[in-house]
């Protein structure tokens, strides 16, 4: 038993002392250490590392040793542009990787693997020095230059030259009178033509009052009011050109037609009285005048034309109807010539043959 109570009593010294040890009152406990606290101070940590690294990088780019392979920016093309400034080449997103010297690699594995170019500050320097001796001279040739400027005279070029070198010219032709009413009335035809009639009269008028002697433009201008209906209208017109032109054949054939047409035969005889014997419609002015003489009953004028007709053309008819008027006007001896100068022409007919025969011989028994 003495053993055993022994044995408690060191247990219950030692465990004592153990509580003695290790008891630490509260007022000066350790407190637990917050989380916040350890985030702060790895951030001012990786702050003050990489500042470090960053101070580093730049004392060590300064320092560069000749075994290190540099790029270096070509300077001599500089040195003959004063005004160029040497400027870095942009990192591509994916460099290639270049080796570095042995001192650099414990750097280069804690800073970022990319292709660095390094500028060599000595060239720089001297660039930078040539630059800046170029710098003045360039400017005082500018502040000089407008000093130096004289007056500048442009030597025009020789209206012979110009003349020649011009390629395109504009030319304003001055139409006569006869060559404006010569284009109206093609335009005339042609809208006439396609059936524009309004137009076609227009074009006409304005022919006519640019040139109003034009025989063609009046005579066209006066057919197309006759076959509109507008008599009236076109026989004035045909007179009016006929008292600036008495003798104008054209006119004086439409213009009688015209008359002869509507019954007018007197006026139409009066308007054919004076001919132009030379003109082309000589042979229809003849032939209508005769008509309207015959109708009117003036047969020796009438056959008078006939006979000027026979002996012009050559034709039978003209020498049987000129027989028949002078027999109408009581001039037997010239109606018999004019029969018997009939009968000579192989081609008359015997109906005509048989008629000639009977009046020569009932004149020849007077």
């Amino acid at each position: 038993m003495s053993v055993i109570n022994r044995m408690l009593r060191d247990l219950d010294q030692r465990q004592q002392q153990t509580k003695n040890q290790t008891y630490t009152p509260a007022a000066v406990a350790p407190q637990p250490i917050h989380w916040l606290w350890i985030v702060a101070i790895v951030v001012i940590s990786a702050a003050v590392i990489v500042g470090a690294l960053n101070l580093w990088w730049m004392y060590s780019a300064n320092k560069t040793t000749p075994n290190e392979r540099e790029q270096v920016v070509d300077v001599q093309s500089t040195q003959n542009q004063p005004n160029s400034i040497a400027t870095l080449p942009k990192s591509e997103p994916k460099p290639e990787p270049q080796p570095v010297s042995k001192e650099a690699e414990k750097p280069a594995a804690e800073t970022p693997k990319q292709a660095q170019t390094i500028v060599d500050v000595r060239a720089l320097e001297q660039v930078q020095e040539q630059s800046a001796a170029v710098e003045p001279e360039t400017q005082e040739l500018v502040k000089q230059e407008p000093a130096k400027k004289e007056p500048v005279t442009v030597a025009q070029p020789k209206p012979e030259l110009a003349e020649k070198e011009s390629s395109y010219s504009v030319t304003r032709v001055q139409l006569s009178p006869t060559e404006l009413a010569e284009v109206n009335l093609g335009k005339a035809r042609e809208a006439l033509e396609k059936g524009e009639q309004a137009r076609g009269q227009e074009l006409l008028e304005k022919a006519l009052m640019v040139k109003p002697d034009h025989v063609i433009v009046r005579s066209e201008l006066a057919a197309y009011w006759y076959g509109r209906g507008m008599t009236t209208r076109a026989l004035t017109l045909l007179q009016q050109g006929l008292d600036m032109k008495p003798q104008q054949s054209e006119w004086q054939l439409l213009y009688a037609r015209m008359l002869e047409r509507i019954g007018r035969v007197e006026q139409a005889y009066t308007a054919l009285i004076t001919i132009d014997l030379n003109a082309t419609e000589v042979r229809e002015l003849l032939k209508l005048r005769a008509a309207a003489a015959t109708q009117l009953g003036y047969f020796n004028e009438a056959a008078a034309d006939y006979t000027a007709l026979a002996a012009e053309y050559g034709e039978q008819r003209w020498w049987l109807a000129a027989a028949v008027a002078y027999e109408d006007g009581d001039n037997i001896d010239a109606a018999l010539r004019c029969y018997r100068q009939a009968l000579q022409y192989p081609e008359l007919g015997n109906d005509a043959r048989a008629y000639i025969d009977q009046r020569l011989a009932v004149l020849e028994g007077y």
